[in-house]
């Protein structure tokens, strides 16, 4: 992963919301969510808001050098999830300054991929056109 490209979140595909300081991020490709612990949450907002990991970084490992590797590591497997992808155009500036304070425990993802079928399940869609709803459409 070379992190002089910049890497976007790979909206529309992926959303994310904070619930009162946890960051949980939706692919809507796949139907698999996603819940950011330690410093996971900072580091997806300063994203957000057009800063590249490159930037990020350089920014924790001013702050708290301990955590550039596993910083390093988050990167790389938010690539491998498809929630950041590589941008094309460099047009885009950051909409606020990056927060130089980093807390001192380590990014964590935990990935969740039970509820996919759930996600992707569509009741008004998939009924028999004959038979109506409740009824689910026959296996083809």
């Amino acid at each position: 992963m070379n992190f002089s490209s910049r890497y976007v979140i790979n909206a529309p595909d992926v959303v994310s919301e904070d619930f009162n300081g946890e960051m949980v991020i939706l692919n809507l490709a796949n139907g698999h969510y996603f819940s950011l612990q330690g410093i996971a949450s900072k580091i997806w907002a300063s994203l957000g808001e057009g800063h590249g990991p490159d930037a990020i970084l350089a920014s924790i490992a001013a702050a708290q050098p301990k955590l550039l590797e596993s910083s390093t590591a988050f990167f790389k497997r938010l690539a491998e999830l498809a929630l950041i992808v590589p941008r094309e155009d460099d047009a885009t500036k950051p909409t606020a300054p990056l927060d130089q304070a980093w807390a001192a425990e380590a990014p964590a993802i935990e990935v969740f991929e039970d509820l996919a079928e759930l996600i992707f399940a569509d009741p008004i869609h998939d009924v028999d056109e004959q038979v109506g709803w409740p009824k689910p459409r026959a296996a083809q």
